[in-house]
């Protein structure tokens, strides 16, 4: 009497699973990595429209930097910039693939060596990760719908860890107490022996601001820099920020905010200010 029950169990389990979806099935794993590889080739020969035939009519393609481009004609477009700016060396091993019957999501990390075609400017390298969505068209072909890339280069003039900012923003906070306690040796510290500046009070080096401090001319009951932002560029770097100060020079009220620049190098592991630049917000 239980041999019925077990056969319908065996028999709805058996039509169950032959309804699923097929999954990870290596033929269609094997037709993603095939479309990355003939994208990659077209996108190495700078062929436009080899590389937009890996996408459909609504593909959404996202890099990093660079607003995002729907639908062929934008894509196209993409392309064709990157293609006038620079000779590429693409390289984009797929890591892994997930297919679940008509959809298909594939894991990339990819290289590249960007050769800029404009005189003068240096080659360079870049790296990332790389999602792409992929359905399966009528005609059994793998078409990309949805692809997002990433690199694994920090922003433009920025650093990994963030170290080198943060060093830079203390020397600016560092440069207001000392202007505050008209401490020149702590100045003396921060400043580069070449340092030049062009400020909204004086044009000064750094000889010059050192006497200026020790003497007393210039008196500051308060200072604070804000709004700040480096940028980091190797051994140099550049902070731009807001300096608000109650302040005089030579008796002369000089209160108010700045907009100001300045510039650093590295030297020996430690940053110093080469020359600087302000003007009043008025």
């Amino acid at each position: 009497m239980r041999t019925a029950p077990v056969v319908i169990l065996s028999t709805v389990l058996f039509l169950a699973s032959a309804c699923a979806q097929k999954v990870n099935d290596p033929t269609d794993v094997q037709a993603v990595k095939k479309s990355v590889e003939d994208y990659t080739k077209a996108f190495n020969a700078a062929d436009v429209q080899g590389s937009v035939a890996a996408m459909t009519g609504k593909t959404v393609f996202s890099v990093y930097n660079t607003p995002v481009a729907v639908g062929t004609e934008a894509i196209r477009s993409l392309f064709q910039g990157i293609f006038s700016y620079s000779a590429l060396e693409l390289n984009m091993p797929v890591e892994d693939v997930r297919v679940v019957g008509d959809l298909a999501v594939a894991r990339i990390d990819w290289a590249a060596k960007f050769t800029p075609k404009s005189q003068g400017v240096a080659p360079f390298s870049d790296s990332g990760s790389q999602i792409v969505v992929l359905t399966r068209q009528n005609d059994g072909s793998w078409k990309w719908e949805w692809t997002i890339v990433n690199s694994n280069q920090p922003l433009p003039g920025s650093t990994a860890s963030g170290e080198d900012e943060q060093a830079l923003y203390q020397i600016e906070r560092d440069w207001a107490t000392a202007m505050v306690k008209n401490d020149a040796a702590a100045l003396d510290n921060l400043l580069a022996n070449e340092f030049q500046a062009s400020y909204v009070d004086f044009v000064a080096n750094k000889k010059q601001l050192l006497a200026v401090v020790k003497s007393g001319t210039a008196k500051f009951e308060s200072m604070t820099n804000s709004d700040m932002k480096a940028f980091v560029l190797g051994d140099t770097a550049v902070v731009h920020g807001l300096s608000t100060a109650k302040s005089s020079m030579a008796g002369r009220d000089t209160s108010g905010q700045q907009r100001y620049t300045d510039v650093f190098v590295k030297r020996d592991g430690r940053w110093q200010c080469v020359t600087g630049y302000s003007t009043k917000v008025q």
